[in-house]
């Protein structure tokens, strides 16, 4: 691994849990954006550092893949590096594996961008960093592209679904964290699953839904108060997983905030694989 490598150890807490007892992918999520901080404070860019030269980072795109559900307790070692670095941008990879055997449990990479906080533009990364980071590695992920969505393309189904962004949502950037929008992704296709008539429930001997790929692109942020519009589509359906269309919306100007591809799977009881024929639907 180059010289931009780190890794974050930490233990996962009772309150990272979801109601099956995993931590999802949002929590993935935000376990990346801590050791992206951690990293860089620990090669000299801390917090203080970004806001004494008035600097800061910003996500303009995600991916992550969840390959296997940490659980409670379970001591995570968590590696980020850099893979590029352009002029105003860099992308930045995660995986995280379990101590006890090694075992990947998710990968992810983001493309920050570096910012000017006075003009909340996007600025050339400062010379310090480039110094510092400049000896790239493979990245974990393909690199991320444009995440583009194709709604002249017919659905297998589509849905609408409508939300207000809450204060308690937003981070020390005063906006929606990063993170939240995956929870809302992950709603709105639930949402849309119950709106074809597919039996979603936590009994523990129900088929579930496994949420195993995103790739998200922000535009612009929510803020509090901010009513939302989520649309979802179903653009293909295998044998056992799902491929969706989202795009999130300022209800009041259509103005777009986030483009997103996600990838989902059934999985059955015992954590097997399940077709969409053996999902039960409301009765």
């Amino acid at each position: 691994m180059a010289d931009t490598s780190f890794t974050f150890p930490l233990t996962v807490s009772l309150y990272d849990l979801d109601a099956r007892e995993e931590v999802s992918c949002a929590n993935l999520f935000r376990y990346f954006e801590e050791t992206a901080m951690r990293g860089s404070a620990h090669f000299g860019f801390d917090l203080e550092w970004y806001r004494r030269h008035e600097q800061f980072w910003v996500i303009r795109a995600m991916q992550i893949e969840r390959a296997c559900a940490p659980r409670y307790l379970d001591a995570l070692e968590i590696n980020t590096w850099i893979s590029s670095m352009t002029r105003a941008r860099a992308d930045r990879n995660y995986v995280a594996r379990r101590a006890r055997d090694g075992r990947v449990m998710a990968r992810g990479i983001a493309n920050w961008v570096y910012v000017d906080a006075q003009r909340v533009q996007p600025t050339r990364i400062h010379p310090d960093i480039v110094a510092r980071f400049n000896q790239p590695a493979a990245p974990a992920l393909k690199p991320i592209g444009k995440v583009t969505l194709h709604p002249e393309t017919s659905a297998l189904y589509e849905h609408t679904t409508w939300r207000r962004a809450q204060f308690y949502e937003a981070d020390s950037a005063r906006h929606t964290n990063n993170a939240i929008y995956v929870d809302w992704l992950e709603e709105g296709i639930r949402d849309t699953l119950r709106a074809m008539g597919y039996a979603l429930a936590l009994d523990d001997a129900m088929p579930r839904i496994w949420f195993y790929r995103h790739a998200l692109e922000y535009a612009r942020p929510a803020l509090p108060g901010a009513a939302v519009k989520l649309n979802t589509r179903l653009i293909h359906r295998g044998n056992t997983a799902g491929v969706w269309e989202q795009s999130l919306s300022h209800a009041a100007h259509g103005a777009q905030m986030l483009r997103a591809l996600t990838t989902t799977l059934w999985r059955d009881a015992r954590n097997r694989p399940l077709t969409w024929q053996r999902v039960p639907r409301q009765t």
